[in-house]
C-alpha cells in the first residue's frame, strides 16, 4: 500500500472509531459499526450479525440496503450456509462470488444479489459477540489480504464499542427498573381491599416487565389447586372460572420447588396447563414468581409473554423482589380486612344489649318518683346521655364501614341548600351557646338547588358545625356561607377560629381514625376521628368534593362543592 494510500486509510479508520465510540445507546452503537465497516472496507453492502452464547443470530443490522429493501428481505437470518460456517468456525472467511461457492445456502426472496463477500469474527477476548460481513468489494472483483487486516482491526475496536454499549445500557435499565419497583411498590401501599390490590400487581407486573398479560393466583391447599384472583390481558379474568391445577402447571412446579420458575418455550413442555390470552391464543413464554406469606408459598404472580422471550437473571431477581413487596402489602391488605370485619361484627353484637339498656333507661327515667335523689337522678342522667353517646359511635362505625364498602345507597331528592343549612344551624344553635360561641349564618340572595339525600347533607353539616364547635374555642365564632363554585357547582364555606392545622395534616385529617395533636397545644378534645372520614366519603358519593384551607394560629375554612341540578330557583 503507497503511503498516501496508508494515511488514508488511517484516516478513515480513526474516524469510524470515533463513530462508533462516541454513541452508548446499544441500536445506534450496533448501526454505526454497520455503515462504518462499510467505509473501512470500502464496499457496497455491509452487515453485522450479533449472536447469543448458544451461536444464534439474535440481531442483524445491515447498510447499504433501504428500509424498504431490508424490509422486504423479512426475518433475521438463520446462520446457515456462508453466515454459520463464519458463526462456527469464528474465523475470517472470503470468497470470490457468493453465488458460485458450493457452501451457500441461497439468498431468500427479495434480497439483492451479491458477489464478493469478506466476513470476520468481532469478538472480545474470546469471546464472539458477533460477525461483520460485507459484500461487493468497490473497485475491485474481490476483497484482499489489506481489506481483512483493516476489518479485523476494526472489528477489535467495534467488539469493545458493543461491550461498553451493553454495560451501559444494563446499567441503565438497572436503574430504571429500580426506580419502577420503587414506584410500583409504593402504589401497593395505597390499597386496603385485596382484590384491588391484586389487580395492581397484576398491572404492575405487565408494566415491571413490558409484557402485556399477567396474573395473580393464591394457593386453595383444600382443593388442591390456585384460584384466579384477577389477570390483565387474559380471554377469561372471571376468578369463579380460572384455577390452576397443583399437578400440571408451572404454579405447581414453584409451589414444589420453592423457586421461580422461567420458562422461554411453553410449548416444549408437554400436558402443561396456562390460562389463554385475550388474542384468544395460548402464551408462547412465561415467567413465575412465588408469593411467600409467613414463609410459605400462599400463591404466585404469573407473567406471560405472547413471543418467544428468554427471561435474563436479573428480570427474574426483579418479579421475585416486587412479589416480596406485593406480599407485605397482601398481608396488610389481609389485616385490614380481617379488622373492618371484627370492627362491624363487634359493632352489630354491641348494638342489642345498647338498645337494651337505653329502652330500660327511658322505662326508669319515666317512672321515677318526683322526691327522687337528685345524686341517683344525676347517675340516670349520665347513663342515659353515655348510652346515647355510644349508640352515635357505633351508628358511625357502621356508617364508615358502610360507606367504604360502597354499601350506602343515596335518597335522592330536590333541595335547596340554604334551607338545610338554616335547619341544621337552627337545630346546633343551644350546642354553640354552651361555649358562649357565635354561630352564624350568612345566607346567599341566590339560591342554589341540588338533586341530594336531605338525611346525609343534614349528617355532613353537623359533622363539620360540630368539629368546628369541638376546636373553636370558648366565646369563639363559626361563620357558614354560601358562593358559586366553577362548572355549574356550589360551595358550602365553614369556618373557624379555631388552632388552624399544619400544612402537613390537611390531607390526613380526613383519614380513618386520624386525630390531629391538640393535646400538644394543651388542649384536651375528645373525638372518634369518624366524623370527616363519614363526611369526605358522603360528599363524594353526592359527586362532590371537600377539602381544608388553614395555617396555625388562623384558624380553619372547610369547603364543600357540590354538583347545582340547577344554578338559579324562581
Amino acid at each position: 500500500m503507497q503511503p498516501e494510500s496508508l494515511i488514508a486509510q488511517l484516516q478513515i479508520t480513526a474516524n469510524a472509531f470515533v463513530a462508533i465510540t462516541k454513541e452508548l445507546e446499544l441500536n445506534k452503537v450496533l448501526q454505526s459499526i454497520a455503515d462504518s465497516a462499510r467505509l473501512v472496507a470500502n464496499s457496497k453492502y455491509a452487515a453485522l450479525g450479533i449472536v447469543n452464547e448458544q451461536g444464534v443470530i439474535t440481531s442483524f443490522i445491515t447498510s447499504g440496503l433501504s428500509k424498504e429493501e431490508r424490509e422486504a428481505i423479512g426475518d433475521l437470518p438463520r446462520g446457515h450456509g456462508m453466515l454459520g460456517i463464519l458463526i462456527k468456525e469464528g474465523r475470517p472467511l472470503r470468497v470470490h462470488d457468493i453465488s458460485k461457492d458450493p457452501r451457500r445456502h441461497g439468498f431468500p426472496p427479495n434480497h439483492p444479489m451479491m458477489t464478493s463477500l469478506l466476513g470476520v469474527p468481532v469478538s472480545i477476548q474470546g469471546n464472539i459477540v458477533g460477525d461483520l460481513y460485507l459484500t461487493d468489494k468497490i473497485g475491485k472483483p474481490e476483497f484482499d489480504d489489506e481489506d481483512e487486516w483493516w476489518l479485523n482491526l476494526f472489528a477489535r475496536q467495534a467488539a469493545i464499542a458493543i461491550v461498553n454499549a451493553r454495560l451501559y445500557n444494563e446499567t441503565r435499565q438497572a436503574q430504571l427498573q429500580a426506580q419502577t419497583l420503587a414506584e410500583l411498590t409504593g402504589s401497593l401501599n395505597q390499597f386496603t381491599q385485596p382484590l384491588e390490590l391484586f389487580q395492581q400487581i397484576s398491572k404492575a407486573t405487565c408494566r415491571l416487565l413490558d409484557l402485556p398479560s399477567a396474573a395473580v393466583f393464591l394457593l386453595d391447599e383444600k382443593a388442591d389447586r390456585f384460584p384466579l384472583q384477577t389477570g390483565i390481558g387474559l380471554r377469561n379474568n372471571n376468578p369463579e372460572d380460572v384455577f390452576l391445577p397443583i399437578n400440571g402447571s408451572i404454579a405447581g412446579q414453584v409451589l414444589l420447588k420453592g423457586a421461580p420458575i422461567a420458562v422461554p418455550d411453553l410449548s416444549q413442555l408437554a400436558e402443561l396447563f396456562v390460562p389463554y390470552l385475550g388474542s384468544g391464543q395460548l402464551p408462547h413464554s412465561a415467567l413465575v414468581v412465588p408469593i411467600k406469606q409467613y414463609g410459605k408459598i400462599n400463591g404466585v404472580i404469573e407473567a406471560y409473554s405472547n413471543t418467544s422471550r428468554n427471561f435474563t437473571i436479573s428480570e427474574i431477581a426483579l418479579l421475585e423482589a416486587f412479589a416480596a413487596n406485593a406480599t407485605l402489602a397482601l398481608e396488610k391488605a389481609q389485616l385490614f380486612e380481617q379488622k373492618e370485619e371484627f370492627l362491624s361484627m363487634t359493632a352489630h353484637d354491641l348494638r342489642a344489649p345498647l338498645t337494651a339498656i337505653k329502652m330500660s333507661i327511658g322505662l326508669l327515667s319515666a317512672s321515677l318518683p318526683e322526691n327522687f335523689p337528685p345524686l341517683l337522678l344525676q347517675l340516670v342522667g349520665n347513663i342515659s346521655r353515655n348510652s346515647q353517646r355510644l349508640d352515635n359511635l357505633l351508628e358511625d362505625l357502621l356508617d364508615l364501614n358502610r360507606l367504604e364498602h360502597g354499601n350506602v345507597q343515596l335518597k335522592l331528592a330536590h333541595l335547596e341548600v340554604g334551607e338545610i343549612i338554616a335547619s341544621v344551624v337552627s337545630t346546633l344553635t343551644p350546642l354553640f351557646e354552651e361555649k358562649s360561641q357565635k354561630l352564624i349564618f350568612i345566607p346567599s340572595e341566590q339560591k342554589y338547588r341540588l338533586l341530594a339525600d336531605q338525611r346525609r347533607m343534614e349528617q355532613i353539616l353537623v359533622n363539620l358545625l360540630v368539629n368546628a364547635n369541638k376546636y373553636s374555642p370558648e366565646g369563639g365564632k363559626v361563620e357558614i356561607s354560601l358562593e358559586q363554585g366553577k362548572e355549574g357547582r356550589v360551595n358550602i364555606k365553614i369556618s373557624d377560629d379555631g388552632p388552624g392545622i399544619p400544612f402537613e395534616e390537611q390531607g390526613m385529617i380526613f383519614n380513618r381514625f386520624y386525630r390531629r395533636p391538640v393535646h400538644e397545644q394543651g388542649t384536651k378534645i375528645s373525638g372518634s376521628g369518624m366524623g370527616l372520614p363519614i363526611t369526605r366519603n358522603l360528599v363524594e358519593l353526592h359527586g362532590g368534593k371537600i377539602w381544608v384551607e388553614s395555617e396555625p394560629g388562623q384558624g380553619s375554612t372547610f369547603f364543600v362543592q357540590l354538583p347545582l341540578e340547577s344554578p338559579n330557583l324562581p
